[in-house]
């Protein structure tokens, strides 16, 4: 069958004026002279009804389109002749179309839409119904767009007809679901070729049917997300074939491995699915190697994001560190591992060990993270919940740990090992602080106490950090010496600088808030500071040169000599020593990047 190809396509909001060629039939007649007339018309709503069929997002989901990129009509009377019609305009990115010109009567239309294109496709202008109108012309591929269709009659009489049309999906989707036994092994996936015994249609006819013959063969389906779809047209018959799935090894070469199916249903507006078990030498390994591409797999959450509602940041079973321990791993009861990091600099190349307790004597390697990114918090579901798995222990010696489908945070103990530089500066920190977040007396209409936001949340970590790390610092204590016996308590007495040492790295910690109209609160673990003292305190907040001893870190290093018990009698608080100290070294040590979190874009420069 010959006919003539053309394609139609526009992606602005402006009217499309869509012509479609007349075959051998003239249908002039049908017009009235006077096309504008209002009982010469008809208008017709259009939207593309949902379907699991639709766009594929990255983490495999499907989601709906409702934007109609392209659009096309055909309009016949009821004998099927098609009438070569030019009063036809598009509105609003094809969801309205309206035609002029018609005498009374009865009529058919068919509409042909695209929500997301094929590569190789044309259209044809059919002249009767079992005419090709959209054609596949891709050699051994299938159509692999997202293609709508709907036909049906109207009559034109007196008033202007109305119909509201929901378009039908025309295609059928394919989806190779591939079972992995550890999500690790994603990323030895190199390919996925997919392959049909029997052929399919090439094309949809003008009538909604199909026709034409078109082979798959070797059709690469293959997604870095792991997602594995294709659209077709759909067969009247069930089709079999295989898929091959090209791997790597751990070190070593690149292998091919074919599976087969059969009875794969191929209709219009469903999904067929083609299940697969992958099959790997490592497929027992229980290790979980996460890669920065592959993190997404394992659902991670941002902590203190701007929409992170109060409820969560301010409950301290949820939110809260150690300021030597800002990598937080747990087990949760349902024996999941969890992961939290209070920190705006990411590290890399961390080993998480476990001791299976009932099992082993030895640690083995229950998984590396080849960067944790900041702020993180994400839970790891271990493989042997389902399934034996084989593990590294410290001593290279490799045990199989039966499947345990009740694991339980009772069933082992962790750990972890990490040599980033940002880890190294952590372990020097000789301080057990107790870091949570609070609104204190926000609700109760207190003069001073405002409710806390993510944003501040993630200054206050950094804050933290900042301020363990400098008071265990050997420039902290040499700069600390130089005020023996300068430095007094409320009592105007010498404070022994042993005991302020011991009573830092003692003291219990600190609960995050946030006030206004004065710089500071604190006393005990109560500690409040204005927005401004947040941020103002690293050394690139001020100007390079200025006196560090500026508001923000006076306040910062005042409401801390309260923490430690110290009133204003004292020059703890007040005056030109301890916050003197405290100013001038943060300064410093933020200025020779010595401090976890040296500058303030460490923080701001991170997404919301």
């Amino acid at each position: 069958m010959k006919f003539i190809s053309k394609i139609y396509k526009s992606t602005s909001l402006l009217p499309l004026l869509t012509l479609l060629a007349l075959g051998s039939c003239s249908s002039d007649d049908l017009f009235d002279e006077d096309y504008g007339a209002s009982n010469g018309s008809a208008t017709f709503n259009i939207s593309a009804a949902g379907s699991e069929v639709g766009v594929v997002t990255r983490a495999g989901e499907v989601e709906n389109p409702t934007v109609i990129n392209d659009m096309r009509f055909l309009l016949s009377d009821l004998d099927g002749n098609v009438i070569d019609h030019h009063y036809g305009r598009f509105e609003n990115q094809f969801t309205k179309l309206t035609i002029d010109g018609l005498k009374p009567g009865d009529y058919k239309i068919s509409f042909l839409a695209s929500l997301a294109d094929a590569r190789q496709t044309s259209y044809g202008t059919p002249s009767e119904g079992s005419d090709p109108w959209l054609v596949n012309e891709a050699d051994g591929e299938p159509l692999d767009g997202l293609y709508c269709y709907k036909t049906t009659t109207f009559s034109v009489g007196s008033g202007v007809p109305t119909a509201n049309i929901e378009l039908d999906h025309c295609i059928a989707r394919v989806f190779v679901d591939l079972q992995m036994p550890n999500p690790s092994l994603w990323r030895n996936v190199k390919k996925v070729a997919v392959t049909l015994n029997e052929k399919i249609p090439a094309a949809i006819n003008a009538d909604g049917s199909y026709s034409g013959l078109k082979t798959v063969d070797s059709y690469e389906i293959y997604r870095p997300d792991g997602t594995f779809t294709f659209t077709t047209f759909p067969s009247d018959r069930p089709v079999s074939g295989y898929v091959d799935i090209e791997s790597s090894r751990e070190g070593g070469d690149d292998f091919t491995q074919r599976y087969e199916f059969s009875d794969l249903k191929l209709e219009a507006g469903k999904v067929a699915r083609i299940n697969l078990e992958y099959r790997h030498p490592d497929t027992k390994a229980g290790l979980l190697h996460v890669t920065p591409e592959e993190l997404w797999r394992f659902e991670p959450d941002t902590m203190f994001l701007a929409s992170e509602p109060q409820e969560i940041f301010y409950d301290n079973t949820l939110r809260y560190f150690y300021a030597e321990r800002p990598l937080m791993l747990s087990v949760t009861d349902e024996g999941k591992l969890n992961l939290k990091f209070y920190s705006p600099i990411p590290i890399k190349n961390v080993k998480i060990k476990g001791l299976f307790n009932k099992i082993t004597t030895e640690w083995v390697d229950l998984a590396v993270i080849d960067e944790v990114v900041p702020f993180l918090d994400c839970t790891f579901d271990l493989p042997v919940r389902t399934h034996d798995c084989v593990y590294e222990t410290e001593s290279g010696r490799k045990v199989t740990i039966p499947a345990m489908p009740d694991l339980s945070n009772l069933d082992y103990t962790i750990k972890f090992e990490c040599d980033d530089p940002f880890m190294k500066k952590i372990a020097t920190i000789d301080s057990h602080w107790h870091i949570r977040f609070s609104a204190y007396q926000a609700d109760q209409g207190h003069a001073y106490w405002r409710h806390m936001d993510p944003l501040l949340c993630r200054h206050a970590v950094a804050l933290a950090l900042n301020m363990a790390y400098m008071f265990s610092s050997p420039e902290f204590n040499e700069e600390l010496q130089k005020y023996d016996g300068i430095l007094h308590d409320n009592n105007g007495n010498a404070i022994d600088l042993e005991a302020l040492r011991r009573t830092i790295r003692n003291h219990g910690g600190l609960k995050m808030g946030r006030v206004v109209g004065v710089g500071g609160l604190g006393g005990g673990q109560t500690y409040g500071l204005a927005d401004y003292c947040y941020t103002g305190v690293y050394h690139n907040s001020t100007p390079e040169g200025s006196n560090p001893h500026n508001y923000a870190r006076q306040a910062m290093f005042h409401e801390y000599g309260h923490c430690l018990g110290y009133g204003h009698s004292s020059n703890m608080t007040y005056g030109d020593c301890w916050t003197v100290i405290c100013a001038k070294m943060f300064v410093e040590l933020g200025r020779a990047g010595k401090l976890p979190v040296s500058n303030i874009t460490d923080v701001t420069d991170l997404p919301m």
